[in-house]
């Protein structure tokens, strides 16, 4: 009840406050617009950390939430700052937002150890490896990113599986949209991104079998079913090949559901 209550009294405050501000924001000098993120961003903060959650998982949801309202106004104080005040160009303002968003985010989940700031800082790495890419080495800006976001992934996905990054659950599922997500954006513009995406899809049905999770092999069937038709037109067009690819891994998958159920019946 009172989780419940918190997120109905959080919404319609926020609701509220955003139909206030929408309506002036436009006459809002820049130091009102930083006075009203860090009012939001201290107060979320100091509400989530006076509560006591004890061994209360709601109470603990309730503050995870507060805290990525918190760490999304933390970053919007900063580009703000950076935009109206410092006058900075666009790429180094996102920069900087997003570095203080993460870096946020970073000790509230060193704090908890909660999903949705897990989850958080992820988005924070990833949008700041995208932008730095971009900024670096614009003339890749139509694989460079992606490849980043893929390269974070891997590397996440590694770190959560060696129990550095915890909950285990939030991080493999932030690695999986991540891989996927950067997989697709660099296949759009080679032949090796095509290998790149199918070596991703692989790479994860092969991993949700050898480790037996099916969270991997719903993100792998989810990659099989955007990639490989895909695949299939650019080098196969007008033909049954991205029906055919798409009922191969279907079976592959029946077969590896059939082989995770009877594996673990008898373990």
């Amino acid at each position: 009840m009172v989780e419940a209550l918190g997120y109905l009294g959080a919404v319609i405050a926020i609701a509220a406050g955003a139909s206030v501000v929408m309506h002036f924001w436009h006459n809002l000098p820049a130091s009102a617009e930083l006075a009203f993120f860090g009012v939001v961003a201290v107060g979320l903060l100091a509400t989530g950390a006076v509560l006591r959650t004890g061994d209360e998982p709601a109470l603990g949801r309730l503050r995870s939430v507060l805290w990525l309202l918190s760490t999304i106004s933390a970053a919007s104080f900063v580009a703000v700052l950076a935009d109206q005040i410092w006058h900075l160009s666009g790429g180094t303002v996102a920069l900087l937002a997003e570095g203080a968003g993460t870096v946020y985010a970073i000790g509230l989940w060193w704090r908890t150890r909660a999903t949705l700031q897990h989850l958080a800082v992820f988005a924070g790495a990833a949008a700041l490896v995208a932008t730095a890419i971009n900024q670096v080495a614009p003339g890749t800006a139509a694989w460079g990113p992606g490849l980043g976001v893929w390269v974070l992934s891997a590397l996440w996905g590694v770190a959560v599986y060696r129990g550095y990054l915890v909950p285990q659950t939030a991080g493999l599922v932030a690695a999986g949209v991540g891989l996927l997500g950067g997989a697709e954006s660099v296949m759009q513009v080679s032949a090796a991104g095509q290998v790149l995406a199918v070596g991703t899809v692989a790479v994860l049905l092969a991993a949700g079998v050898a480790l037996r999770r099916v969270l991997l092999l719903g993100f792998g069937a989810v990659g099989a079913i955007v990639i490989l038709p895909q695949t299939a037109d650019r080098y196969l067009p007008h033909s049954a090949a991205a029906a055919l690819s798409v009922c191969v891994v279907g079976l592959i998958l029946l077969g590896s559901a059939l082989w995770l159920a009877m594996t673990r019946r008898t373990t």
